[in-house]
């Protein structure tokens, strides 16, 4: 018996993760805008306060000559005028993964004043709303998707290397 080239289960390329992450994109917006689920703890983000919430509930929370696109308040969505999640968005891929992110740095910084607490003229480190970080970098619905899909890859490239030398294989997903 021939042994299959084992190397081949846990290949991919370059289109795969190209796929991938531009779907990671998608699911890691949503988890902010729509959830607004903390990256770190998988938890809500935290209110915004009484004063802001009412003026972007109104439409007045935006600097003068800009233009605000939401007025969502519940949960925190970290959109206003839309310009810092508009600037996070797919960078590239290669046959090891993927990049995402903001390359804006307007844009970067607001992100980062968001993670830290920072948020123009005031400070407050109690109200950090993380979307990425070190140890978490993916949320964990958008982790577990994105598990989901090299799970999948795998067990495409799994099938591919057993049938191809003859062998009958039945996937099972659990």
């Amino acid at each position: 018996m021939k042994i299959p080239d084992f190397t081949k289960l846990i290949k991919f390329d370059r289109e795969f993760f190209e796929g991938l992450g531009k779907k990671s994109v998608i699911w890691h917006k949503t988890n902010i805008q729509m959830d607004g689920i903390n990256a770190r703890t998988g938890k809500p983000f935290v209110q915004y306060t009484p004063d802001y919430k009412r003026r972007k509930a109104q439409g007045k929370a935006v600097k003068q000559g800009e233009a605000q696109r939401s007025r969502k308040i519940d949960p925190p969505n970290l959109t206003l005028t839309g310009a810092m999640m508009d600037s996070f968005k797919f960078i590239k891929s290669s046959n090891k993964g993927y990049i995402y992110g903001i390359t804006d740095a307007q844009q970067a910084t607001k992100l980062v004043g968001n993670q830290t607490g920072h948020y123009g003229k005031n400070t407050n480190l109690r109200k950090k709303r993380i979307v990425s970080d070190k140890e978490n970098p993916l949320p964990p619905k958008v982790k577990s998707k994105v598990t989901t899909a090299i799970a999948g890859r795998i067990a495409e490239n799994f099938r591919d290397v057993f049938t191809k030398k003859g062998y009958v294989v039945n996937i099972i997903k659990m």
